[in-house]
């Protein structure tokens, strides 16, 4: 066997002998949203804009975000890969967008879990390690924790996978606890409906900025995809997953909000607001032993949102080395896991490079804060272009006489960009404190960076250009044989 294989065919990691089964390939995407997280500290940012109406903000970013999700799905139900995006936009818009897509996305994810890598461990630091002090405490802890979530991704997809899953039930239970017991105990004043409305939500520009939070904490939805060359019957697995994990993590985060908002009282959204703690306060006072356990479950959370970022992104750059568009050592795969080791150590290692290095230059929380705002502009575009794709394949598919369902190729795609230039809008705004005020100049250098890495390659590696969405599919590559650069 080739030791540039796809990920998994050798059975080592548990899939050649048992694929993935529908919840196997839902897990990633569940645990990647993180959503104990993003209620512990979106849900205040969004009620400071919206107030009482942050539940039923949440669910028409469930809608929006599913747009985008449709457009994956329909990609993955036609060219199932591990490559995904970067293989369903070089097969819609050509190698030259799917390469810079892919550098701009990897960049991405790259700076944006950097950021969350320091604020985790400056949240270890202080929550679980008594508030240490000693020279590059941070940097150390985050460095440790780095290895901590690395390890499940090399040891195999079936460890990864379990330990995903085992980390992920223990927020859900938590969580499924916490709501039950706010709405059996009807809350501060009693339940309502008015969270379910736009009460007292009279400016638009509010609006869009809690959309704009709220449409962020669906990302990493995407994960199902890159698993679909180790999934059984991808092409209804993975589209079926891609769109439950967007519906199941809106449920949990509409119930989350609501209880949050009810155990305040509708009345009191401003006390729940100024609380430097809204979900502990509102533990203590419905459900005890939830309160006490807050910093364990937010680890829980965390490090389940990581272990499947891991293993999907190691994936996708683990494929696009098969492809030939980057260094082919990223596809090697592990003698004895056959897991893509070496995807998996180049995406985490530089994450966490970025993040400890960010802490000589500002406090961890400036730095996680910016980190993470302008590495979520990476995957967004990705997310845009994957829209774009799609509305050009049914372009392409009624050009050639097939008839392409109308609602979900076209409406659905265009619908999907709308949406998500919400978020650029609010990160874009004119008037914000450096570092916040570069990111349009960041953003264009971020393009750039793709741009130049596409021209080089198609500079050096022509062959490479002119066979990728074959190569990313699987087909190999011979370098000896392909014809020369140049």
């Amino acid at each position: 066997m080739s030791q540039h294989s796809t990920p998994g065919e050798n059975g080592n990691d548990g899939t050649a002998s048992g694929k993935l089964g529908l919840l196997g390939v839902m897990m990633p995407g569940l645990a990647q949203v993180g959503p104990f997280f993003n209620i512990l500290f979106s849900t205040v940012l969004v009620a400071g804009l919206v107030g009482v109406s942050t539940p039923l903000v949440y669910l028409i970013a469930m809608f929006g975000i599913g747009a985008t999700a449709n457009s994956f799905a329909q990609f993955s139900h036609k060219y199932p890969s591990s490559g995904s995006f970067v293989t369903f936009i070089t097969r819609a818009l050509g190698a030259p967008v799917g390469v810079v897509t892919g550098v701009v996305a990897m960049l991405g994810y790259v700076i944006a879990f950097g950021g969350i890598y320091v604020f985790v461990g400056d949240y270890i630091r202080q929550n679980l390690l008594g508030d240490a002090q000693f020279t590059g405490a941070t940097a150390l802890i985050t460095v440790a924790y780095g290895v901590l979530v690395l390890l499940p991704a090399i040891l195999g997809l079936s460890f990864g996978m379990r330990t995903t899953i085992a980390l992920y039930i223990v927020e859900i239970v938590v969580l499924a606890v916490f709501v039950i017991g706010v709405l059996i105990q009807g809350g501060k004043d009693g339940l309502s409906l008015l969270p379910l409305t736009l009460h007292g939500v009279a400016d638009p520009k509010s609006l869009a900025l809690a959309l704009s939070l709220t449409v962020l904490a669906y990302g990493g939805f995407e994960a199902a995809a890159p698993f679909a060359e180790e999934t059984a019957n991808p092409r209804r697995n993975v589209p079926i997953a891609l769109l439950a994990n967007v519906a199941i993590s809106g449920l949990v985060y509409v119930l989350g909000s609501y209880a949050l908002v009810i155990a305040f009282g509708v009345d009191h959204v401003d006390t729940m607001i100024k609380d430097p703690n809204p979900f502990v306060t509102a533990g203590h006072a419905f459900v005890p032993f939830v309160a006490v356990a807050v910093s364990w479950v937010f680890m829980s959370s965390i490090t389940s949102s990581y272990i499947a970022a891991n293993l999907e992104t190691s994936r996708v750059i683990a494929a696009g080395a098969r492809g030939g568009l980057w260094w082919g050592g990223l596809s090697r795969l592990h003698p004895k896991f056959g897991t893509p080791w070496v995807a998996v150590v180049g995406f985490v290692v530089p994450s966490v490079a970025i993040g400890v290095l960010s802490t000589l230059f500002t406090d961890p929380g400036t730095a996680a804060g910016f980190l993470g705002t302008y590495g979520t502009i990476g995957f967004l575009l990705m997310y845009m272009v994957t829209n774009v794709a799609l509305v050009v394949e049914w372009v392409k598919d009624r050009r050639a006489g097939e008839r392409g369902h109308v609602f979900s190729r076209l409406i659905s795609p265009v619908v999907g960009v709308l949406v998500l230039v919400i978020p650029f809008w609010g990160d874009f705004q004119p008037g914000q404190a450096a570092p916040y005020s570069y990111l349009p100049v960041l953003t264009v250098l971020l393009i750039l960076a793709g741009v130049a890495y596409m021209l080089v390659l198609r500079s050096r590696k022509p062959h490479v250009m002119d066979r990728a969405a074959a190569l990313l599919s699987g087909e190999e590559i011979d370098e000896e044989t392909a014809p020369a650069a140049g």
